[in-house]
């Protein structure tokens, strides 16, 4: 596996363990509590962002996958255990396909719909979407895991 591809398993690993410990020790009751209307409880947070990242990281690597995103924002009672599942296959499976993949093919165009309209990036572009768009919501799921503790 090229360096770069290793990197960013291990950089998604250690994303996934804080999002682990933001749902530690939570029923799923605590899972679907959300701070606000309009706010995303935990459980939501997980599932959008295990979705994401696949499908993003699933452009990078020509291995697209179909979601249904709006229903990522109706998840409600997961599991800590389904949820953590959902992380653990996503790495396991980027370091299955991460092993045949060249960093050449990272500066290939694409080109595909998404909510509706036509997206043209370069792969590279995409694996780098999903990196931050996991830890953006990282970011998230910390702040709501602290507003849930305090309540």
């Amino acid at each position: 596996m090229d360096a770069l591809y290793a990197d960013v398993i291990s950089r998604l690993e250690a994303m996934h363990e804080d999002y682990f410990a933001c749902l530690n020790g939570l029923s799923s009751e605590q899972l679907d509590w959300a701070p606000g209307p309009e706010m995303n409880s935990l459980c939501v947070l997980a599932v959008h962002v295990t979705a994401a990242e696949r499908f993003w990281i699933g452009i990078a690597i020509d291995d697209m996958i179909d979601r249904d995103r709006p229903a990522e924002f109706q998840a409600r009672s997961h599991s800590l255990e389904d949820l953590q599942a959902r992380f653990s296959a996503n790495i396991s499976f980027y370091r299955t396909a991460f092993a045949s993949q060249s960093v050449e093919r990272l500066s290939e165009e694409v080109s595909f719909e998404f909510l509706d309209r036509r997206i043209n990036c370069r792969r590279g572009w995409a694996l780098l979407h999903a990196l931050d768009h996991t830890a953006e919501h990282l970011g998230h799921a910390g702040m709501t895991r602290q507003l849930l503790d305090r309540r």
